[in-house]
Order: C-alpha cells, then sequence, then structure tokens
C-alpha cells in the first residue's frame, strides 16, 4: 500500500506516520510539504492508494491545489485534512471530487477509521459535519464512482473475473473485491448482472 502526505507541518508529518503504520505495517508512506513538491513526485510515482492533502499549504491550496493534486494522481483518492473544520471548503472540495474529510483535532482511531472507508472506495465526512445544517454536506451515495472504480465498473460489465480485472488494471485481486463490493453499494445492485444493468441505464458507462 502506498501513501502520499502533502502537509507542510513537519511535527504532524512524523505523528502521524505512526499512525498511519497501524493501516498496514508494510505501508509506503511519501510525505511532501506542498502541492508543486507532490506533482513532482507524479513524475516517478502516478498512482496512490490514498493523498492525504491539507487544506492550507504554502503556494497552491485548497481547490485549486485539489485540482492540481487530481491532475497529478487522476486515479488516487485525495482525503481532506485540517485543524478547522471550515463547512463550507470542505464541501467545496467534496464537491470537486475529494474522497472525504478528516480533522486533525479528532482521535487517531476516528482518523484510521475514516481513512480505511476512503481506502476501501467509500467516502468520509465526520457524522458532526455532514449532518450539520447550514454549509453541511450531504452526500449522494448513489453516484458516487472514484475513477478507478468506474474502471472496474467497466471491466465488470465486460463480463471479466475479478482476477482479471485486477490482471488488466494491475491491482490484487483482493483490491478489486474491495472495489467491487462499493460498486454494487453505490448502485444498490447484488449482483455483476444486476451492476451492469444499473450502471448502463444510470449512463455511468
Amino acid at each position: 500500500m502506498k501513501l502520499l502526505v502533502v502537509d507542510d507541518h513537519l511535527l504532524f508529518r512524523e505523528g502521524l506516520r505512526h499512525i498511519l503504520l497501524r493501516l498496514d505495517q508494510t505501508v509506503d508512506i511519501h510525505e511532501c510539504g506542498t502541492v508543486q513538491d507532490a506533482i513532482e513526485i507524479a513524475k516517478q510515482i502516478t498512482e496512490f492508494d490514498l493523498v492525504l492533502l491539507d487544506m492550507q499549504l504554502p503556494g497552491l491550496q485548497g481547490l485549486e491545489g485539489l485540482h492540481a493534486l487530481k491532475g497529478a494522481f487522476p486515479t488516487s483518492p485525495i482525503t481532506l485534512i485540517s485543524g478547522v473544520a471550515d463547512q463550507r471548503a470542505i464541501a467545496e472540495g467534496i464537491r470537486s471530487g475529494a474522497q472525504g474529510f478528516v480533522s486533525k483535532s479528532g482521535s487517531a482511531e476516528d482518523m484510521l477509521n475514516g481513512l480505511r472507508k476512503v481506502i476501501n472506495g467509500e467516502h468520509h465526512i465526520p457524522p458532526e459535519i455532514s449532518n450539520s445544517q447550514g454549509d453541511g454536506i450531504r452526500l449522494d451515495q448513489t453516484y458516487h464512482l472514484t475513477p478507478r472504480q468506474i474502471e472496474v465498473l467497466a471491466q465488470l460489465c465486460e463480463g471479466h473475473s475479478n482476477k482479471e480485472i485486477g490482471r488488466t488494471l494491475c491491482m490484487s485481486e483482493n483490491t478489486v473485491r474491495c472495489h467491487v463490493a462499493s460498486v454494487f453499494r453505490a448502485l444498490g445492485a447484488k449482483s455483476r448482472t444486476e451492476a451492469a444493468i444499473l450502471a448502463k441505464r444510470k449512463g455511468l458507462l
């Protein structure tokens, strides 16, 4: 598993590294302090299982930074991190393609639970934010598919097995299985055939 942390506070990154190792002791963690540095990393590594992006960075930041990272890592899920829960900024980030948000002020366990959801292809917004009024975030769970899940769905619709999909998309069979399960949940499908029918009916492919 490869993760990228984009945050300009070295002390926070050092602490976060220890937390992320609880996801998987073999996790390969890459770090940088700016979006520009992350774009340089993209010249060597084009895909991560998860990208963590601080919302307030020197240089490119906010939506501008998010768009730049999505361009550099188009198939990698991006989770926003911040010490301040600016609901409007978080909502705009989710609408612009971020997979979730975790607060720096939350517990390590809450952060890990949220990151596991994102790695498994789901969206994650803390309940206190998603259930709030005003600028709170409401996620439409029906159509939220990541670019990687769309690729898996396309392969699934062509009748390929998980092993064949993994070989084509260069991912493990277990990762494919997780993506397929997330696709089923998103579409409300109970079988591969039903998922294919719903995807075509909804114009997802």
